[in-house]
C-alpha cells in the first residue's frame, strides 16, 4: 500500500501474504473476529482458484466470483463496529486525527477490494507478490550497502544483470550456465528455448 506505487499508470494488485500477516496480528493482538473470517475468505478463494487451475479452468464461474466478492464485503461490513478507536489527543493537532492501525487496515481493505481480490478474477495474477519482492530486494540491498549507484549507467548494468539472472531462474535454467552462455554471445532469450 505504498502510495507512490499508485503514481504508475497501470493496473495494481495487492499482496495477500502481507494482508494475512496484518489480519493475523489484528485477530491475535486486538481480538478482531472479522480478521479471522477474512483470512478464511481469502484462503478459501485461493484454494478454489488453485483447484480450478489444476482442472484446467481459466476462471471461476460468475456465481463463484460474486460469492467471494459478497463474502469479502460482508465480513468487512460486519467487522466495522468492532474496530478499535484511539482516544482523541488532549492537545488539538493540525491534520487528520490518527487512527488505530487495525482501522487503517480495515479502511485499506475496503477501499482496495478490487486489487485484493484480483487473483480470483484473473488466474495469471498470483495470490501474493513474493516473487516480485524477491526481484526488487537485491536492488534495495545494493542501495542500502553502497548508499546509491554511482552513475545511471552502473544502475542500468546492475538491473540488466539482475534481470537476466532472475529470468534464467524463472525458466528453470542454471544461472551460472546462463551467464557463461551470455558471455560467449549466446544469451538465453525467453520464448526461444
Amino acid at each position: 500500500h505504498w502510495k507512490p506505487y499508485y503514481q504508475y499508470d497501470c493496473d495494481h494488485v495487492l499482496c495477500n501474504a502481507h494482508h494475512l500477516r496484518e489480519l493475523i496480528h489484528a485477530h491475535e493482538q486486538y481480538s478482531q473476529g472479522w480478521a479471522s473470517k477474512l483470512i478464511d475468505c481469502l484462503l478459501d478463494a485461493k484454494s478454489e482458484v488453485e483447484a480450478a487451475i489444476d482442472r484446467g479452468k481459466r476462471s471461476l464461474s460468475d456465481e463463484r466470483l460474486n460469492y467471494y466478492q459478497r463474502r469479502y464485503s460482508r465480513v468487512l461490513r460486519e467487522g466495522r463496529d468492532a474496530l478499535p478507536i484511539l482516544e482523541a489527543p488532549k492537545v488539538k493537532r493540525r491534520g487528520r486525527q490518527k487512527q488505530h492501525p487495525v482501522k487503517n487496515l480495515h479502511d485499506r481493505l475496503v477501499k482496495h477490494k478490487t486489487e485484493v481480490l484480483a487473483y480470483i478474477d484473473d488466474f495469471s495474477i498470483p495470490f501474493d507478490n513474493n516473487l516480485a519482492e524477491r526481484d526488487l530486494r537485491m536492488d534495495k540491498v545494493k542501495q542500502k550497502i553502497s548508499g546509491c549507484f554511482r552513475s545511471l549507467k552502473g544502475a542500468q548494468i546492475f538491473a540488466r544483470v539482475r534481470g537476466y539472472v532472475s529470468t534464467s531462474r524463472k525458466n528453470s535454467l542454471n544461472v551460472f550456465d546462463s551467464i557463461v552462455m551470455a558471455v560467449k554471445g549466446q544469451p538465453f532469450i525467453p520464448g526461444s528455448k
